[in-house]
């Protein structure tokens, strides 16, 4: 009995672990999408800004007159990916038609209970709105 709840919780933080590294590839792909760049954290200061950040959340930070956005990984890609206003933009865009084709999927798809496979996929990748 021991075994199988043993066996029960390693497989529950297996599909947990998955399901972060799904949303973290499906969030660096609309910051791809975006423009944004993505560095490898492979300087002093980079690696600094991944322990400093929380994990795949975007921020806002000054630089100079501009604003940047940085989203750091350090699970999946152990890298930053970093934007300007423009780039920012162009990801809630993004963000927002991927949200409108979900709702139009549901929304086209509501009188059949047996919902089709496609609306469960990734479709709203959190941590994209800067704090």
């Amino acid at each position: 009995m021991r075994a199988a709840c043993i066996a029960a919780a390693l497989i529950s933080l297996a599909g947990c672990a998955a399901i972060e590294r799904q949303q973290a590839a499906d969030s660096e792909q609309l910051l791809e999408a975006a423009g944004f760049r993505q560095l490898p954290a492979n300087t002093a200061a980079r690696a600094e800004g991944l322990k400093e950040l929380r994990p795949r959340q975007l921020f806002a930070r000054a630089w100079g007159d501009e604003t940047r956005y940085v989203f750091a990984d350090p699970d999946n890609c152990r890298c930053l990916y970093v934007g300007g206003e423009k780039e920012y933009a162009q990801l809630q865009r993004l963000r927002q038609a991927r949200i409108d084709e979900h709702d139009r999927l549901v929304k086209a798809d509501e009188s059949d209970r047996t919902l089709n496979a496609d609306l469960w996929g990734p479709w709203k990748p959190e941590g994209l709105d800067a704090q």
